[in-house]
């Protein structure tokens, strides 16, 4: 009798299984394809007048310098790419060279003839960045020579620079009363390293 129970419960269980499987259900499939994520552009460009904007590009260029005249440098970083930029940043990099054969009163005094000297003697008066009607003074640069900032990084802005707006930074360079005979004929090349972060 008990293997007939057994039998009859495996045989319930056998129709039980079956009739499960042989019901049809509707059915229905959704499918999501093609999602992704993607970021914007970050971009600043520097422009000499704030008309075109360029990756690189020169900004100034002031020759046959007396000592004691002064020289303004004006340039805009503009915001190109489409996130806010919070902070821009500039590190000068200065080169002296001498350009040409040294004259004869700079031969006098002049102890190295193969190295310029023009940047000791280039003194920044003021830096100044003006934004949204706001000018602000860069004091703590003022009054050092071009050798001194070489290789310093100078914070230019802090704050939201929106999508497509620029700063004009402005930097008054005064060749000093001092300078003397040595800087005859030398050149400094400055080349400004402009970095911006989100």
């Amino acid at each position: 009798m008990k293997q007939m129970l057994i039998v009859m419960l495996a045989a319930l269980l056998v129709f039980l299984v079956g009739l499960r499987f042989g019901l049809s259900y509707f059915s229905d499939v959704a499918k999501s394809t093609g999602n992704e994520f993607s970021t914007g552009e970050f971009d600043i460009g520097i422009s000499k007048n704030g008309e075109r904007y360029y990756d690189a590009y020169k900004v100034f260029e002031f020759g046959s310098l007396l000592p004691g005249e002064e020289r303004t440098i004006r340039f805009y970083i503009k915001n190109r790419g489409d996130y806010p930029v919070s902070r821009i940043s500039m590190i000068l990099n200065v080169t002296d060279r001498e350009d040409g054969t040294p004259s004869k009163a700079e031969v006098l005094v002049d102890s190295t003839p193969d190295v310029g000297e023009l940047s000791e003697y280039l003194i920044v008066k003021d830096i100044r960045v003006s934004f949204n009607g706001t000018v602000m003074e860069l004091d703590r640069y003022a009054g050092k020579s071009l050798r001194e900032l070489n290789g310093t990084l100078i914070h230019l802005f802090d704050g939201k620079l929106a999508e497509n707006k620029a700063i004009e930074v402005t930097m008054r360079i005064e060749l000093s009363p001092d300078a003397g005979n040595e800087c005859q004929t030398d050149t400094s090349e400055v080349a400004m390293l402009i970095t911006a972060s989100q």
